[in-house]
């Protein structure tokens, strides 16, 4: 499973499944990204093109299983 790594305004960082993007969207200058199952995660992007270019392009996180 490749999951991307997303800042969120509040500085944290979240791994989203690309796979799992069904939407993006922004919403008073923030633009989020919807997930399958309703999830709407913020994200620090200034505009959706530059969220689908980073999603598109970003190196995939390996997640290790302990």
């Amino acid at each position: 499973m490749r999951f991307v790594m997303i800042e969120t305004p509040s500085g944290s960082q979240v791994a989203v499944n690309p796979n799992n993007i069904n939407k993006i969207d922004m919403v008073a200058e923030v633009v989020y990204l919807g997930l399958t199952g309703g999830t709407m995660v913020p994200t620090k992007f200034t505009d959706i093109q530059h969220a689908v270019d980073y999603i598109q392009k970003a190196t995939p996180v390996s997640l290790e299983v302990a």
